[in-house]
């Protein structure tokens, strides 16, 4: 089926939101090529379809150069046929990876592709999901800033999104080696990816910077609209609330944590047994933390909760052994995490 693209960014693009929070890199031309073929996709379609693209009309829409583009189609299409969507259950662990693409073929000018059967959940029959055009995402030159835009674009209807910064790595995937300090992930990767949301597309953002002392945490993205562009799956204002807080409690337990590692399903565990109340988990943990021949932090820890353990020569210290354990007050901490401060 060749595709006729003289009018293609106009096509409305629809995806799940599962999808939109999943972590996966691809190239600026192949963020392209993937929503180019996601936009072809209607929302009522049964299944996917083989498309057929003009080299010389797709050049122009992906505005690269004929010689790169010619001389790189083989590696290109490599490429995209490799890179691998992880799509991670927060309370669980869990996960499942995918391929974008099933097929790429290249014969006579024309560029034959077709997303991967697997991703049809993800595309089709959709409850849950986001929508916007392709047109708003075709100038962009910096790969970031398709994931950062899609991130916030999720959340138009609320107003703002908090992400705390290793969630934003996560989702982003950059790793904690790249772009190690803030202050150079500001710069290479949220600025420019604003800049260029704020320039081309129809959203307007700014970020607001939250705090522990003199470390920025996490980053509230204030999201506003240049149109009227609401979904019929637009979420709840309290039920978003629900999901930060109890994302917010999961990390700030993690944090407690501090010498364990623990990961995100054991920390809900642990909240679960304190009923989200985060100084019952620091108290306990300092018992814990005490205590003699504990080989299993996590079950020990729920232990003192549900039992109610008292160490009265531990009482009022903030020291682990040698250890000097990081000061947090977690209301407060909680009501930035939110945006209530």
């Amino acid at each position: 089926m060749t595709i006729d693209i003289s009018k293609v960014n106009e096509h409305w693009i629809y995806q799940s939101n599962k999808l939109i929070e999943a972590s996966y890199t691809l190239t600026v031309l192949e963020q392209k090529l993937i929503r180019l073929l996601a936009s072809m996709i209607k929302k009522d379609d049964e299944d996917f379809t083989e498309y057929e693209f003009k080299t010389k009309e797709l050049i122009k829409l992906l505005n690269t150069s004929d010689s790169r583009f010619y001389r790189d189609i083989d590696t290109i299409t490599d490429l995209l046929m490799q890179r691998v969507i992880k799509i991670k259950d927060i309370n669980t662990g869990y996960f499942e990876k995918y391929h974008w693409v099933d097929i790429a073929k290249y014969k006579n000018g024309t560029l034959k592709l077709k997303i991967n059967k697997e991703l049809k959940p993800f595309y089709l029959s959709l409850d849950w999901y986001t929508k916007y055009q392709l047109k708003n995402i075709m100038q962009f030159k910096s790969t970031y800033s398709f994931r950062l835009y899609e991130l916030l674009k999720q959340y138009e209807n609320i107003g703002y999104r908090l992400l705390i910064i290793d969630k934003l790595r996560d989702l982003l995937d950059i790793n904690k080696d790249q772009y190690a300090k803030y202050a150079n992930l500001k710069q290479k990767v949220i600025n420019i990816a604003v800049n260029e949301i704020n320039k081309n597309t129809d959203l307007s953002i700014e970020f607001e910077e939250l705090k522990d002392g003199r470390k920025v945490i996490s980053i509230r993205f204030i999201i506003k609209s240049n149109g009227n562009n609401n979904t019929k799956n637009q979420i709840n204002i309290a039920e978003v609330e629900e999901i930060e807080l109890k994302d917010s409690l999961i990390e700030q337990t993690q944090m407690i944590f501090n010498r364990h590692k623990i990961t995100k399903f054991e920390a809900k565990k642990i909240l679960v047994a304190a009923k989200n109340d985060i100084e019952i988990v620091k108290q306990k943990y300092e018992i814990i933390c005490h205590a003699n021949n504990i080989k299993n932090i996590v079950g020990s820890t729920i232990q003192a909760i549900k039992e109610n353990w008292q160490d009265k020569k531990q009482e009022n210290t903030n020291t682990f052994n040698s250890f000097k354990q990081r000061q947090y007050n977690f209301k407060e901490l909680e009501k930035q995490l939110l945006g209530w401060k």
